[in-house]
């Protein structure tokens, strides 16, 4: 989506980012306004807001206005779902099992459109370079980083998951010239001690790809990649079963991606293990 797009970019300035932030925080209000009145309400000048748009890919306010009219009702659509979602405490139990399962579809719903094929290939691109893969989460992010680790390693993948950074272990890796691939995890984006691994394996000049809820938290100026993923407020909202939901869909893409690297080891290494059952029967 182009706002996505937009929030990722790294050649903004100061003042194209505060236009950024404005049009991002009021994408319908925006479809209503003129480039003077966009440039007003973000206290910037026209030129700026069209210069912004140029750096979009479209050659002014007009025809951004147009593509981002056509992707806001996916936007609404979607967040409109989720937040629907929730219970009011009367639901029979039926309903839970038809309001879970909805829960689920949306999530899955909503990640795959937040999701591009530019943002794929090129994270794509980095697990197929990479020696091995690390996960860092902590809370309820570090067993899922456990879980994801056991996927890739079922497929051939040296991974291995942490709650913290061992910088000796990061060096020896620089020092010996592996290639290591890292994915940050973090709910809000505002972890301060996965922002301080990010920083220090990016001084390490490893890859890294953070998982958060949004491109404009600080981390994702450290990483390489920022992949998007839906988040809830709280328990009532299902806040944890929309995350967990949203990023094993997310690390099951992934893992697939990696397995079609190695398809031919895979594929090898399955049928071995299937004579070897076979014989054991």
């Amino acid at each position: 989506m182009i706002l996505d797009e937009m929030l990722k970019s790294s050649k903004l300035t100061g003042q194209e980012r505060e236009v950024l932030d404005f049009i991002s925080n009021n994408p319908q209000r925006v479809l209503g306004m003129t480039v003077h009145e966009v440039a007003k309400a973000s206290f910037s000048s026209s030129s700026t807001v069209i210069r912004l748009c140029q750096k979009a890919g479209v050659s002014g306010f007009t025809e951004f206005k147009y593509k981002l009219a056509t992707e806001l009702p996916t936007i609404i659509e979607l967040d409109d779902d989720l937040k629907s979602n929730g219970f009011n405490g009367s639901e029979a139990s039926r309903e839970v099992l038809d309001r879970i399962e909805t829960v689920h579809r949306n999530s899955l719903k909503y990640t795959k459109n937040i999701f591009n094929t530019e943002l794929l290939n090129r994270v794509a691109s980095l697990l197929k370079t990479a020696d091995r893969i690390e996960i860092y989460g902590d809370g309820l992010n570090y067993p899922l980083a456990q879980l994801f680790c056991l996927n890739f390693q079922e497929v051939g993948v040296e991974a291995e998951a942490y709650d913290s950074l061992n910088l000796m272990h990061a060096k020896v890796y620089r020092n010996r010239k592996v290639r290591p691939l890292a994915f940050i995890l973090t709910h809000t984006g505002n972890n301060e001690h996965m922002y301080g691994i990010a920083k220090k394996l990016k001084a390490e000049d490893y890859k890294i790809v953070v998982v958060c809820d949004s491109v404009k938290r600080s981390i994702c100026r450290l990483c390489d990649e920022t992949m998007v993923i839906k988040t809830t407020k709280n328990t009532l909202e299902l806040s944890n079963i929309v995350y967990i939901s949203s990023i094993q869909y997310l690390f099951d893409v992934l893992m697939s991606l990696k397995m079609l690297n190695n398809y031919s080891e895979v594929s090898e290494t399955s049928d071995e293990v299937e004579k070897i059952k076979e014989r054991q029967n």
